[in-house]
């Protein structure tokens, strides 16, 4: 089988196994066998495991590679590096918001109660750009490579396929639990490509 079809099929069941044990259903039959804290923390570490094999056949197969498809070169490329570089920064900004120990379950291992917050749903910061930072820094740094492989396009279009339907379906799970609130944040802000926050950036 060739290899970018091994990890293609790969990649696809990282998502979908990311998918179900972040599925409410799933984890309400867990939480019976295992504190909701500690499955939080093991499901970091499966995660963190299971996307190993997808970053060694990712590098291998571009290192392997004869030609890349293209290259950008200067000037351009540093545009390219700008984006990556807010990309990184979108998503660093993202996780200090959301607590990044609290995130990945350590508090909850350790006991340590998580900060404060005013209210459960996050919408200042980066949370005012877009409501998925994450994701979308995720995706300007897949793309903003001045040099792409054809595997380069492979992994990037199944991880940005996967992060838009994650955030459609994390938002299904928002709105029951915050109702009007997230109704009303949704139609102020954008929900990737951050074309309300330009705009409004523009008419200042």
């Amino acid at each position: 089988m060739d290899v970018l079809v091994s990890l293609a099929i790969y990649i696809v069941f990282f998502e979908v196994l990311h998918s179900l044990t972040a599925a409410k259903f799933f984890k309400k039959k867990v939480y019976q066998f295992i504190e909701p804290g500690a499955y939080r923390f093991i499901y970091t570490i499966v995660s963190v495991v299971t996307v190993l094999p997808i970053l060694y056949l990712w590098f291998t197969v571009r290192n392997a590679s004869s030609a890349p498809l293209y290259t950008i070169g200067f000037p351009l490329n540093l545009v390219m590096y700008l984006f990556i570089i807010a990309g990184f920064y979108l998503v660093l900004k993202s996780l200090i918001l959301i607590d990044p120990l609290d995130f990945i379950g350590l508090k909850a291992v350790f006991k340590i109660k998580p900060a404060e917050k005013s209210s459960g749903l996050i919408t200042g910061g980066v949370y005012q750009i877009t409501r998925h930072p994450l994701y979308l820094g995720g995706i300007l740094i897949l793309w903003s490579s001045p040099q792409m492989h054809t595997v380069d396009i492979l992994v990037n279009t199944l991880f940005t396929l996967y992060f838009i339907l994650g955030g459609v379906l994390e938002e299904r799970k928002l709105e029951e639990e915050f109702g009007d609130v997230y109704t009303l944040y949704k139609k102020n802000v954008s929900m990737l490509i951050p074309v309300k926050w330009i705009r409004g950036f523009i008419r200042g």
